[in-house]
């Protein structure tokens, strides 16, 4: 056989050699003619096996750790495992990776071989006690999920296992082969290191292809703290060998021996503190640093751990079977002292040793003996074991938690140890009840540091801790530093640490139940210490306002109302507090005022006036701190709420003191005095004054005080009114009211003197007190208007009345009526009121005398007794009735009618009316309103008794009235019983209503018809018919619609209406009489009636031939859809149209048959076009169509002597003009049995005919629907629908006719072609996108690609695209590169026409590689592939681009300038978007080394100072800088300035903006020694072109401004100073690791000592050394300008920069002043002026110090690029 001639190649492998010789010999009876009798159970259990493997790639991973952290291991050695993945197929097996195991161990034993080749036998069964951590039983061979050909090279064993059955005894996974050829140690040596002694045992998995990908992520995911519970392991490589990877992925790069650990991870402890055994307690603890190394990154990550572990006895209860030998549980809890390490997944909370899948959401680890499920994913949660630990979990943490409480010194805080409370709840119920257990005994242990009111520290329970507010607890602070004293109050409560009143700890205060801020006990515990502390009394005014101002902003919050809170002056003038809820109460009544003047006044007189209304005002001293607070506003909004006080505060208490006033009248004058000077200070306004003084009581002329008053009148003395009322106010008791003389005296009102008369003054003016004639009268009868008033008051009265008018005064209705109708008025004929007065001329005497006998008697005015003066007031007298003239003696006479006519009045009254009315008429002065009174009135008599004149008829015509009485009601005009004399009045009738004309008449007797019950007389109906003629069309049009469904016509079949009667001619009355049509009985109504035709045809009689035909065509309607329309009479009509048809009937007559469904068919009733009248033509088409054939059975054989009249009336009658019938009734798809060539041609014949009678006539859609159905086509696949097939042309050369499914030519035996059209339509595909449309929807069920490319080719021929392109489901061919005809479809998004920087090639299938470029475009247009990468997928790029970097494989500088140069040129709002939401990292470089690195965009910086980044540049291990395109690169495609912008817009910080400085602490060698002289430094010259930049548009400072910035620069001193100033700059990456580098200034400004300070050696080669001009010009630039103008810090440094060089001399600077197109102002030429001379000597800027001042702590650098740091 061929295992007995297999040779050891090393004498050290003979004995193992033989082991495994063995094994395959006796256990697998390999080689032996007999088959072990067992071999079937092994094959039996290597299935279950196979099942039972985990479903999980992580797996093999633990198994491994697992079982080198049982192997055993020399003294001396460190246990280290190693993990090593490379692409070198060492074993030969083909595989696309391999991983390498190595371990240190002491090797495999032959009972450790054993254990591999049997199922179930591991070595470590029963050995749980000693340490062991695996037991599964399934351990090593869990390598089958990633490897199907794992090898072993230990202790001389190089054996290899096989998933496969072994070809001779059928077994897999268990049966040992010899390895005797590759790999060779010199293989595993190129890969372990060559320059490394080979660990005892490596193992050695060739990788399946699909589990590559699995593999390198979960070794990138193996995480650090594996190691924590591990007793033996200590370190732990991961490593790829990154040469061979960079290989593989066509990267071009130089391999040396060193690649190959470029990229490792090394996971160690790093350092352990020793054991604190408490051996009693069964406890100990230690502190355990983890170190992970990232030699790809060149960079090592720490993390401690406090390790706190814990025994317990096993519960009875919870023993299991597996662990019955095991009598104590160990529990250890880890705590991470701050950030968990990054490598792989950080948020395992439970180990079995090992890690498992369970994320508890604790920021602690739980480490335990649990009992695991078989995916090794998580703990058994039902199992009574691992319940029993879990049990014990809360006792181990309390423990360990108040350790760290006790021993604070571990940590950094005490807040980083209550960061291991589980505040966050665990998504596992059973892990939710160790946290509520945890938190139930922490919460009665005094663990929370406190701090007591006094300030003394202690620990609390958390029930009993609260926590304050930030704002209060410094509130507390600084009221004890002012010596206040607390009480008792100060025990009664523990307040939370400052340490801990933070945000980041609020969900773990929440977990113990520490009351929070929000707590409604926190809240009373505010008001409880306040009242008890007596804060508000205890604290000086300036906290006050801060208490109060803590109170505003937590009112809503806390129950302040019931505490004193708010001071208060009282009557007494003391201070006293008052609550919120006496204020809102209104027990209290607080107010204050924003203006401190206005507070004070007010205060003060509200101590005059003895508090009214419980009126108080806060404390003038604390008004003050108020009025100051910088919360002010806030506060005055917040007193004003609780106050409810007016916006207008000296308004609203003088209104108030108004009030009080009323009930002191001693204090009337006070307040006019108040309000004086109140007036006076302008405290209030104008307006406010007018309202108060409108409602304060007033003393009056008589003595008495007046509360309320509508009107004030002025003071008696030199007032109008007296002389018209005399010396009393008639106006008393409608309340107005006249000031008194008591206003006059001057007086003093609180220190405030007030000259005589000058209070009258004011509160005349501003209670408008008014006078006659501005005086608005009451509503009262006026009392001197009874009698005659003299000449004197008469004239006043009228002035007043004047004024009212004019003004626009809405005047009293009694008190104008009481002046109209009072007799005052002197007459002729003695006093009468101006109402029944008249002032007249010459004509109205006339009228008088004309109608006298229904007038009364007229007074008329005395013009003697007024003279001339009374004419000027004409239009007051007319205003209150007075007559004028003719035209007032017409409105008498008028007003006369109007009383008359609202009854019926004599015939000689109404005659005179008439009269009157023409009278006016020819006047043109007729009132319109009156005559509507006229025409309404009831006063003329009509034959329906008296009626008003509006609407009734006067009948001149020949119309007879009984005709019009008999069909109206209307009201006729009795001419009876006025006479002919009526008549004479025909134009005055019509003004007043009456109704005259002709047309109008009729048009009333159209609007009134009522039928009576009897039948109207034909004189009657003759009246109808002439309203219809003469009442216009609108008008007739209604009458019409009213009569034309009545039954008033007289017809020969009784009375009718309109719509049912015709006036025919002879020639209808046969066919009249056959359908009983009605006519008008013409003998009846005589010849007249004829003279009516057009008005009778428009109340619808059928007067022409027309309408006659339409009411036959009604009637035939009406017979037919009764089904009444016997055969006999259809046959008689049509006799009658065939009889007729050789007279005059034609076609436009019958047109009323045309559309009536009257004909019976086998469809039912018919339109004669919708039927047909057979014939032998329908013969061939009758089986696969219904059609509507006439029912020659119904209506007999003599219906087809009636062809032509039938076909004439539109009854088709052969089959071409019945083409569309055909289309109509396809009503089914067609049976194939029926398919036949003839058929089909057939139907097209058809449709061509529909078709072609018009180029826009459409088939019908079930007809093209029932079509569509059939497999009516013959083509090269068969019978198809239409929809399916192509009707092939010749022209298509790219294509084969067989490729596609065409019509069958010769099955049809003529040219179909003629027909395309109508194939056409029925879906048949003709024209080439069509086709290219169909064979895109079965493109995907070709295989073929030769077929494929011509069919490509057919649709980039005719540049085809789909009408709606699905991407998701649009595909692509890809050929086989190997097998020319074979290959796959994918998906369009898996493509891209082109890749131009070939940097997609894993991502997607780039076209231009698969066909030829002119095929190209069509995959774009046609398919949605994208022709190149977009943004999106160039982030996927930058993404992967990540994931390569944190495994060591930089950015290439090729991939940068691609990568960056398409994010330019795409460069719009929408990719910034996208960039700032996805790109994280951006490429960086330090300032030296090129190599290209990506970072947090965090932690990258801009270069944009040059000067800065040159300090950086020593900095090379941390790449800080934002990578740019070097000018030697010689690519032009990325622009720096424009990805400079680009990195701006993604957040990167400018180095400018970022970097902090830091003078160092002032050695001797920095204090001042000699004074300098100025002349060459601090030059007039250097001063204004310093005033001149402020001046300039980039700044434009104002004057003052710039000249006390230039006065700063004027007053400094000049000192040397043995050296440089050592300054530190710093960029911040994170809180622990700050950058900094040092470096000198040769000029310093030390603003604190007004110095500046310049090194004395380069002093004095200060003209010729660059560096230190630009250091003096840096300086003072930025030392100048202040913060807000930081910005110009650059441009001022160069043109003082400038300046220096050229000695500050006056020509140079001009020069430069210009070119930078600054100006120097004359008030800048004015200010140094003052200071002569280029030196600027010391006398022109005051005293100077004599002494330097001493330098002390390190001062800031002022600087507009960096934020200073102290």
């Amino acid at each position: 056989m061929e295992e007995r001639s297999l040779k050891p190649y090393y004498s050290s492998t003979v004995k193992p050699w033989r082991h495994i010789h063995e094994i395959r010999t006796h256990k697998f009876s390999i080689g032996k003619r007999k088959a072990n009798p067992l071999t079937n159970d092994l094959h039996h259990a290597v299935t279950n096996l196979s099942a039972e493997l985990y479903t999980k790639d992580v797996h093999f991973l633990m198994e491994l750790i697992q079982n080198a952290e049982d192997n055993v291991y020399k003294e001396g050695v460190e246990p280290t495992l190693e993990f090593v993945l490379t692409r070198e197929d060492v074993t030969g097996s083909g595989a696309p990776a391999t991983l390498f195991i190595f371990n240190n161990e002491i090797g495999f034993l032959e009972e450790n071989i054993n254990s591999l080749c049997s199922i179930g036998s591991s070595t470590k069964k029963g050995k749980k006690k000693l340490g062991f951590i695996g037991e599964k039983g399934i351990g090593f061979k869990s390598v089958f999920l990633v490897s199907s050909v794992p090898h072993i090279f230990s202790n001389g064993y190089r054996v290899k296992f096989s998933e496969e059955p072994d070809k001779d005894c059928g077994i897999g996974y268990i049966v040992p082969e010899w390895v005797s050829g590759k790999p060779t140690d010199s293989d595993i040596r190129a890969v372990y290191g060559s320059d490394r002694g080979l660990p005892t045992t490596t193992i050695i998995l060739p990788l399946k292809a699909e589990k590559v990908v699995a593999v390198e992520t979960q070794l990138a995911a193996l995480h650090p703290e594996i190691l924590l519970f591990l007793s033996k392991i200590k370190r732990l490589y991961v490593r790829e060998n990154k040469c061979d990877l960079e290989e593989d992925e066509g990267i071009d790069s130089e391999k040396n021996d060193n690649d190959i650990v470029s990229n490792t991870s090394i996971v160690s402890i790093h350092g352990e503190t020793n054991h604190v055994e408490l051996s009693d307690e069964g406890v100990d603890s230690r502190v355990v640093t983890l170190s992970v190394i990232h030699k790809a990154r060149n960079n090592e990550e720490t993390c401690k751990y406090f390790i706190w572990r814990k025994t317990f006895p096993v519960k009875p209860a919870n023993i299991v079977s597996s662990r019955k030998d095991v009598e104590r549980w160990t529990i250890t809890l880890a705590f991470p002292f701050g950030e968990r390490l990054s490598r792989g997944t950080s948020s395992v909370g439970i180990f079995a040793f090992l890690p498992t899948s369970m994320v508890t959401n604790f920021p602690f680890i739980i480490q335990a003996d649990f009992l695991l499920a078989s995916s090794r994913e998580s703990i058994l949660l039902d199992n009574a074991w691992n319940l029993g630990i879990l049990e014990c979990v809360p006792e181990a943490f309390v423990s360990a938690f108040q350790a760290c409480v006790q021993n604070i010194s571990l940590f950094s805080s005490v807040g980083q140890v209550f960061e291991f409370l589980p505040a966050q709840a665990s998504p596992f119920p059973e892990l939710n009840r160790i946290r509520e257990t945890i938190r139930d005994q922490l919460q009665h242990l005094k663990i929370v540091p406190c701090k007591l009111l006094s300030g003394i520290k202690i620990f609390a329970e958390p029930q009993k801790v609260i926590r304050i507010l930030p704002k209060f607890r410094d509130l507390l602070s600084q009221i004890r530093k002012e010596g206040a004293s607390f009480g008792s109050f100060s025990t009664s409560k523990k307040i939370l640490h400052s340490s801990l009143d933070h945000q980041r700890y609020h969900a773990v205060l929440e977990f113990l139940g520490v009351l929070s801020v929000s707590s409604s006990d926190v809240w009373h515990w505010y008001a409880r210490c306040i009242e008890s502390c007596n804060l508000v009394t205890q604290a000086s005014e300036k906290l006050y306002m801060e208490l109060l101002c803590f109170i505003m902003d937590n009112e809503k919050n806390c129950s302040f109302k019931e505490i004193p809170l708010l001071k208060y002056t009282n009557r007494e003038g003391n201070v006293e507090l008052c609550t919120i809820t006496k204020l809102k109460r209104k027990e209290l009544n607080l107010k204050y005022a924003e203006l401190p003047e206005l507070h004070s006044w007010l205060s003060k007189c509200n101590l005059k006036f003895g508090c009214p209304y419980n009126i108080f005002f806060l404390p003038i001293e604390t008004h003050k701190f108020l009025a100051r607070h910088e919360r002010r506003a806030n506060l005055y909004f917040w007193l004003s709420r609780l106050a409810r006080g007016a916006s207008n505060l000296a308004y609203y208490y003088s209104y108030n003191l108004c009030s009080h006033v009323s009930k002191e009248p001693n204090l009337i004058i006070p307040l006019a005095h108040f309000l004086y000077h109140t007036c006076k200070q302008k405290f209030i306004d104008d307006s406010k004054i007018y309202e108060l003084c409108a409602e304060i009581p007033i003393i009056d002329g008589s003595g008495h005080v007046r509360q309320q008053r509508k009107v004030t009148l002025v003071s008696a003395s030199e007032s109008k009114w007296v002389k018209l009322f005399g010396p009393g106010n008639p106006f008393v008791e409608q309340s107005y009211v006249d000031i008194g003389d008591a206003y006059v005296k001057s007086a003093t009102f609180l220190g405030e003197c007030t000259p005589e008369n000058v209070v009258l003054e004011f509160i005349s003016k501003y209670s408008k007190a008014v006078d006659l004639p501005e005086l608005s009268p009451p509503n009262i009868e006026l009392q001197i208007a009874s009698s005659q008033l003299s000449s004197e008051q008469a004239f006043l009265l009228l002035d007043w009345i004047r004024l009212l008018r004019v003004k626009g005064f809405d005047i009293p209705e009694k008190f104008i009526n009481s002046v109209r109708d009072g007799k005052w008025i002197k007459t002729y004929s003695g006093c009468n009121s101006p109402r029944q007065s008249v002032f007249l001329d010459g004509v109205g005497q006339a009228i008088l005398i004309v109608v006298k006998h229904v007038l009364d008697d007229l007074s008329i005015v005395n013009l003697d007794f007024y003279g001339d003066k009374i004419i000027t007031y004409q239009g007051e007298l007319r205003y209150l009735g007075m007559g004028f003239g003719c035209d007032d003696v017409q409105r008498v006479v008028a007003t006369r009618f109007v009383s008359l006519v609202s009854s019926e009045i004599t015939k000689e009254c109404a005659f005179s009316l008439l009269m009157f009315v023409g009278l006016l008429k020819q006047k043109n002065e007729i009132d319109e309103e009156w005559l509507l009174n006229i025409k309404k009135g009831k006063w003329l008599k009509t034959h329906q008794g008296y009626n008003a004149p509006e609407g009734s008829i006067f009948l001149q015509s020949m119309i007879e009235v009984d005709a019009c009485l008999r069909i109206t009601k209307l009201s006729v005009v009795d001419e009876e019983h006025y006479g002919s004399k009526l008549s004479c009045f025909s134009q005055e009738l019509r003004m007043l209503g009456v109704i005259l004309d002709e047309e109008e008449v009729y048009r009333l007797i159209a609007e009134n018809i009522t039928f009576p019950t009897t039948m109207p007389s034909g004189d009657s109906g003759l009246l109808i018919l002439q309203c219809i003629r003469n009442i216009g069309a609108t008008a007739a049009a209604n009458l019409i619609e009213r009569i034309r469904d009545q039954l008033w016509l007289k017809t020969t079949f009784g009375y009718k209406s309109p719509i049912e009667t015709t006036l025919a001619d002879s020639r209808w009355a046969s066919m009249l009489r056959a359908l009983e049509i009605s006519a008008i009985d013409e003998p009846y109504y005589g010849t007249e009636i004829r003279d009516f035709v057009d008005e009778l045809h428009a109340a619808g009689v059928a007067v022409n031939d027309s309408s006659i035909i339409e009411l036959i065509g009604a009637q035939v309607k009406s017979l037919s859809h009764s089904s009444k329309l016997a055969p006999a009479n259809v046959l008689l009509m049509l006799d009658s149209i065939k009889e007729q048809r050789k007279t005059s009937f034609g076609s436009f007559e019958l047109e009323c048959l045309l559309t009536e469904k009257w004909l019976k068919t086998r469809h039912g009733y018919k339109a004669p076009n919708e039927s047909i009248l057979f014939s032998k033509e329908w013969g061939s088409i009758l089986p696969s169509v219904d059609l509507p054939l006439i029912d020659d059975g119904f209506y007999g054989i003599n219906l087809y002597r009636f062809k032509d009249e039938l076909q004439m009336l539109g009854v088709i009658t052969n089959l071409e003009e019945g083409a569309e019938f055909v289309v109509k009734c396809l009503k089914s798809p067609i049976l194939p049995d029926f398919v036949s060539a003839d058929g089909t041609v057939s139907l097209l014949k058809c449709m061509k005919s529909v078709m072609s009678k018009s180029p826009d006539h459409a088939l019908d859609e079930n007809f093209l629907e029932n079509i569509a159905k059939s497999r009516c086509l013959k083509t090269t696949s068969g019978f198809l629908v239409p929809d399916e097939c192509i009707l092939f042309n010749s022209a298509w050369s790219i294509l084969k006719q067989s490729d596609v499914p065409s019509i069958d030519g010769t099955f049809y035996g003529s040219d179909i072609s003629v027909y395309k059209d109508q194939l056409k339509v029925l879906g048949v595909k003709i024209e080439p996108l069509d086709v290219c449309s169909l064979l895109c929807m079965h493109l995907q069920k070709l295989r073929n690609t030769s077929l494929i490319k011509r069919v490509y080719g057919f649709m980039r021929m005719f540049n085809w695209r789909p009408h709606n392109l699905d991407k998701n489901i649009s595909q692509v061919w890809i050929a086989n590169q190997y097998k020319s005809d074979n290959g796959r479809w994918v998906n369009s998004e898996h493509c891209l026409v082109h890749d131009d920087d070939d940097l997609f090639g894993t991502h997607f299938f780039c076209l231009d590689k698969y066909y030829e470029s002119g095929m190209l475009p069509l995959f774009s247009s046609a398919f949605g592939v994208r022709e190149f990468p977009s943004v999106g997928d160039y982030l996927q790029l930058w993404n992967d681009w990540e994931l390569r970097a944190d495994h060591g494989h930089q950015v290439t500088l090729d991939e940068c300038y691609s990568f960056w140069a398409f994010i330019i040129t795409h460069w719009m709002p929408e990719t910034e978007h996208i960039l700032k939401k996805s790109l994280t990292k951006l490429s960086a470089t330090t300032w030296v080394n090129g190599g290209i690195h990506l970072l947090n965009k965090e932690h990258v910086f801009l270069p944009d100072d040059l000067h800065l980044a040159s300090i950086f540049e020593s900095v090379d291990s941390v790449p800080l800088f934002a990578w740019l395109p070097k000018n030697d690169t010689g690519s032009s495609s990325v622009c720096s300035q424009k990805l400079s912008e680009i990195y701006s817009c993604l957040g990167v910080k400018k180095l400018s903006e970022s970097v902090e400085c830091q003078v160092e602490s002032m050695s001797s060698a920095y204090q001042p020694k000699n004074t300098l002289p100025r002349t060459g430094v601090i030059e007039k010259g250097l001063v204004k072109m310093i005033l001149g930049f402020l001046a300039g548009s980039s700044i434009n400072m104002p004057a003052k401004e710039r000249q006390e910035i230039a006065l700063s620069l004027l007053s400094l001193e000049l000192y040397e100073i043995d050296q440089p100033v050592v300054v530190t700059y710093f960029l911040t990456l994170s809180p622990n690791a700050p950058v900094k580098v040092e470096t000198t200034k040769m000029v310093f400004w030390e603003k604190n000592a007004g110095q500046l300070l310049i090194c004395k050696s380069c002093y004095k080669d200060r003209k010729i050394n660059i560096d230190f001009g630009s250091c003096f010009a840096q300086e003072i630039a930025e030392g100048l300008l202040p913060k807000e103008n930081k910005y110009a810090a650059p441009n001022l440094s160069k043109i003082i920069h400038l300046g220096f060089m050229y000695d500050f001399k006056q020509d140079a600077v001009d020069h430069l002043l210009r070119k930078e197109n600054l100006e120097f102002y004359m008030e800048d030429n004015e200010f140094l002026d003052a200071y002569p001379g280029s030196g600027l000597t010391s006398g022109s800027l005051g005293k100077r110090r004599s002494q330097p001042k001493q330098l002390g702590t390190p001062t800031p650098l002022a600087s507009s690029k960096k934020r200073s740091k102290v």
